[in-house]
């Protein structure tokens, strides 16, 4: 990027920001592609074949279970390391504007959020929104459902692992069974969430998804999309 296209452009992300965020990408998809191919029995989400196909190409279920366990400690242990190394610079800012935690703010956001979706289809286009900060009603209330979901994903994986490998309760432990419903349950609320983040990073706003490529978003897109967080980077010199 030239110098004159750096001076249009807001820095909004540290390159290190950029770099967790694929790491977590590439790993969510190697993860839910692997656990698919653990489940078996009546219950399974994907065709039996799968299954079968993933456990031959990891030499049997043992080793995929492990494979899909060890990847998963190594995300939890990268997010958390991550998370206390850049708590001041960029994690306690980050939780300050996403998280959706009060009955207020919860009920605003899922207030906004269904505004949000209403204009997708051409409805209450009359109903006005106040201005956007960094992130809007619907941005929060799913950033607050997948941080959560992750911690649970975090918490249960690293029990089920632990689980299996020192005591074989994979089977008939509740604490294991429990844990695995809890897990599943998780996975599909943060796909909830991530469905909805790819539909919006690639069709509704594919700026978003360039300034996570390399930091920077365009200030008539921010001030266009979150008027309120503009101000604030004008105030703050940034624009």
């Amino acid at each position: 990027m030239n110098t004159t296209t750096e001076r249009k452009m807001i820095y909004v992300r540290p390159g290190k920001t950029i770099a967790l965020h694929w790491f977590n990408a590439v790993c969510w998809l190697i993860l839910t592609v692997s656990g698919m191919g653990i489940i078996r029995g009546d219950l399974r989400f994907m065709p039996y074949g799968f299954a079968e196909w993933m456990q031959n190409l990891f030499g049997g279920q043992f080793n995929l279970i492990v494979s899909h366990s060890v990847l998963g400690l190594i995300w939890s242990g990268v997010l958390v390391l991550f998370t206390a190394l850049s708590w001041r610079e960029v994690t306690w800012p980050f939780l300050k504007n996403v998280l959706s935690i009060t009955p207020r703010r919860i009920i605003a956001d899922a207030w906004s959020m269904a505004i949000d979706i209403s204009h997708l289809f051409g409805l209450l286009k009359n109903v006005k929104l106040p201005p956007a900060a960094r992130y809007n009603g619907a941005q929060r209330l799913l950033g607050t459902m997948i941080l959560a979901s992750g911690a649970m994903i975090m918490l249960t994986g690293t029990v089920m692992f632990f689980l299996f490998i020192f005591t074989g309760l994979m089977v008939s432990g509740a604490v294991f069974q429990w844990s695995l419903v809890a897990h599943g349950f998780f996975v599909g609320l943060v796909w909830i969430g991530l469905v909805a983040h790819i539909y919006y990073s690639v069709i509704e706003m594919p700026q978003v998804l360039q300034g996570m490529k390399n930091g920077y978003l365009d200030p008539e897109f921010v001030k266009h999309h979150n008027p309120k967080w503009y101000e604030e980077l004008k105030e703050q010199g940034k624009v």
